[in-house]
């Protein structure tokens, strides 16, 4: 599939790509960036040109690794905190959220302005890349170089990709991880001047202007199905 291969291209050189999840979905697209790559500049046009939620994904088998947990898991434990709160099935576009804990590297100051995110999302990449070669030490070494709570969201892809979940946290993770790249995603939903999520077509006009790569949900979606389908799926 040519998109995907120049998403992947675009991916492996440094560069952000625009995804759109479904119109069955959010109906939203997400600037994405390799988190290994998410410089001071990159953060900055995720926050002034995306202007969503900045966050950084994980596979749920790195997740488990270190001891990271949906929030909702985490905080349910939290006897004080109605349970109720966790109720999700009036969650219109999906039957949960990806969320983790907020985290900053312990070597931030505040941890909110564009070089403390990059900081701890090229880390937090890094630290994943490191991950084989921790065995039974990851989750100690996670402690040692990352705080909680902090100012960028961690995000976690479930495992099986598509058979679970078509979310941005997926659908971005996977792509970087086909692109042979460490397997986690810094994304930003894109915003209108108004406040309101971009439209398809709107996100798509940006992408042209910029010379981005938009790519829809559905096509990597299909590309992951089609190789699963040959036996021959790299992720």
């Amino acid at each position: 599939m040519i998109v995907l291969e120049e998403a992947i291209n675009e991916l492996r050189s440094g560069k952000p790509i625009l995804i759109f999840d479904s119109d069955n979905r959010e109906k939203e697209t997400d600037m994405v960036i390799a988190s290994q790559f998410a410089t001071t500049g990159m953060i900055t046009k995720l926050r002034t040109e995306a202007g969503g939620l900045l966050c950084v994904t994980i596979r749920e088998k790195d997740a488990e690794k270190i001891g990271l947990n949906l929030f909702e898991n985490a905080i349910q434990k939290c006897s004080d905190v109605p349970q109720e709160l966790f109720y999700n099935g009036d969650l219109i576009y999906d039957r949960s959220s990806s969320f983790a804990i907020p985290i900053n590297h312990r070597k931030t100051f505040t941890g909110i302005n564009d070089r403390d995110r990059s900081l701890t999302a090229m880390e937090f990449a890094g630290f994943i890349g490191r991950l084989p070669m921790l065995n039974g030490s990851a989750k100690k070494e996670f402690a040692t170089e990352f705080r909680a709570p902090g100012h960028l969201w961690t995000l976690i892809a479930r495992d099986g990709y598509f058979r679970v979940r078509k979310g941005h946290t997926e659908l971005s993770t996977y792509i970087v991880e086909r692109a042979g790249l460490i397997p986690s995603a810094t994304i930003a939903e894109m915003l209108s001047p108004d406040g309101t999520s971009l439209s398809r077509e709107k996100a798509i006009e940006y992408a042209r202007s910029h010379s981005l790569i938009f790519i829809d949900g559905s096509d990597i979606v299909k590309q992951w199905n089609d190789e699963d389908s040959n036996g021959n799926r790299s992720v």
